[in-house]
């Protein structure tokens, strides 16, 4: 047992360097199938397994001779949103890497639930050969590593479970075990709620290509950028000022979410986007005129405008009517030059910020 256990340290001494770059490596690869594929995760973690952990691990398991053999000197663990990203994941890794063992630790349909924790599903992986011809990852060829999969959920329970100590040599109590197996019973129904509520949340954005249900949608990001899209008013708003400035049009809903859009109108008071629709066409000519004079000195030195910054256009003017809502006036053509004029002369502070931040 000494001398494999040597073997195995220096082995892991030998090749510590090249661990520490596929874990780069990896992360980055993994990163960008998530990013590119559109999957939004929790956390995801990169370590390699440390000296005292893999001394501990060779002597209980007694069992290899070499450090190839073992397959989690790299393990990388993937803590998802929801239960069905685990099997789009697992597709990209396959996709991606050569597979060479799944364990799936999912236990949902057997009978012990106390087992709940350890519901991930565990990947052994390496590079393809195909893959292992370039230059910079020759080096991996052959190399094993693991990649676990787990909601958050799923993570949550094995870390308390850890933390509670109950598993020993011997069994806990019966009492025990039924208050374990009714809070795993509860936690796997809330994975399986959260993924019936982000499908219902799909449905309902996918029906957001009629006006008549935009205006009666409360007011959030999705439903702020589903108005625009679908507004002739402010895409013709905004088309107008392109041509004479001769800016371009881009489209990128982000802005939306950047400059806090939905949360700002909601705290002036409004809750749904018929609400905000009727504002808009009220102050239509206010609109334009504050994105004109954005246009001319926040965007001069730009060829490009955004689409959805109309909506912020419109976030000034209910700030600036509570700034002069004790003025006594009948005419809306004078309260909406008033609206401008403070806008214009308030935010030259911010004008001269933008300048300075463009310089």
């Amino acid at each position: 047992m000494n001398t494999q256990l040597t073997t195995i340290m220096s082995e892991y001494f030998q090749n510590i360097d090249i661990y520490q770059k596929l874990s780069h490596d990896v992360g980055d690869i993994i990163n960008t199938l998530l990013e590119v594929n559109h999957i939004k995760i929790s956390n995801m973690s990169v370590r390699i397994k440390t000296e005292e952990a893999l001394r501990n691990k060779v002597m209980y398991k007694n069992k290899y001779n070499h450090l190839d053999e073992i397959t989690d000197i790299l393990g990388v663990r993937i803590i998802t949103l929801f239960e069905t990203d685990i099997d789009t994941i697992l597709d990209l890794l396959e996709n991606t890497f050569e597979v060479c063992e799944i364990v799936d630790k999912r236990k949902k349909e057997r009978t012990n639930r106390i087992e709940f924790g350890y519901n991930s599903l565990h990947v052994i992986v390496k590079f393809t050969d195909s893959r292992c011809q370039l230059v910079e990852y020759q080096k991996y060829q052959d190399i094993r590593f693991e990649v676990q999969i787990r909601t958050v959920l799923q993570h949550a329970w094995a870390e308390v479970e850890h933390g509670l100590g109950y598993k020993s040599f011997y069994e806990p109590p019966m009492t025990v075990k039924r208050k374990l197996n009714r809070l795993a019973a509860a936690l796997e129904i809330l994975d399986e709620e959260f993924e019936n509520i982000r499908y219902d949340i799909s449905l309902y954005n996918q029906s957001f290509d009629k006006v008549e249900k935009i205006l009666k949608t409360d007011i959030n990001k999705d439903s702020l950028i589903a108005y625009v899209n679908n507004s002739e008013f402010l895409n013709g708003l905004v088309e107008k000022l392109a041509q004479e400035l001769d800016f371009q049009i881009v489209r990128d809903p982000s802005f939306i979410s950047q400059q806090k859009l939905a949360t700002k109108l909601t705290m002036y008071g409004y809750q749904y986007i018929h609400e905000l629709d009727d504002d808009i066409h009220h102050y239509e000519n206010t609109i334009e005129r504050i994105g004109h004079e954005m246009c001319d000195r926040i965007y001069h030195d730009n060829t490009s405008i955004n689409l959805y910054s109309c909506i912020l256009w419109f976030s000034f003017i209910p700030v600036i009517k509570n700034l002069i809502s004790g003025m006594e006036s009948s005419n809306d053509d004078m309260v909406e030059d008033v609206i401008f004029e403070t806008f214009k002369n308030n935010n030259s502070s911010i004008f001269e910020v933008f300048n300075e931040k463009s310089l």
